[in-house]
């Protein structure tokens, strides 16, 4: 991870408006501050501000990964901090990274998932039975090499809101 955010620090230096680049430094910092807890706050805000500026080039880049990664990080951050500068958990702000996720595009399974799962915590279940019902209409070819987790994820979703253990819809 830390060689590939030195080369996307290198990318953007050459090109700072390149949405690959940006994006690419964000997918390596979170990489790097799962594997590296100290000093994460810092990755984190380097994330964010990194998401805020590819948004503003190109919202919809990879499947509005930006405003994923944004919805995840408020969903999973600390819920508190004594230093107002860190970023820290915010379910609403979460919720709304995630529905423009949703809008921008409907059909990337993540951005369904990933917004029940948020809506779930707020206690809008029916709300995030609709977006978990249309995780489960969509394809799932890929997933596994983008979000290993998916599978568990899901099911531990479908537990809260649908009472079943296990997906029904076979995995594609």
């Amino acid at each position: 991870a830390h060689a590939g955010i030195s080369y996307a620090d290198k990318c953007i230096a050459l090109a700072p408006r390149t949405p690959a680049c940006l994006y690419f430094r964000v997918l390596n910092t979170g990489v790097y501050i799962q594997n590296h807890i100290p000093n994460y706050q810092k990755g984190l805000r380097q994330m964010v501000a990194d998401c805020e500026n590819l948004i503003g080039i190109q919202p919809d880049y990879e499947n509005a990964g930006c405003y994923r990664v944004l919805g995840n990080i408020y969903a999973q951050a600390p819920s508190f901090s004594l230093n107002p500068k860190n970023v820290t958990q915010d379910w609403d702000k979460s919720v709304e990274n995630l529905q423009t996720a949703v809008k921008l595009a409907p059909n990337y399974p993540l951005n369904q998932l990933f917004l029940a799962r948020s809506l779930e915590a707020l206690g809008d279940k029916d709300e995030a039975k609709t977006h978990l019902m249309e995780f489960d209409r969509l394809t799932h070819a890929g997933l596994d090499n983008e979000y290993p987790n998916w599978k568990q994820d899901r099911n531990k979703l479908a537990q809260k809101l649908l009472g079943v253990k296990s997906n029904e819809k076979s995995a594609d």
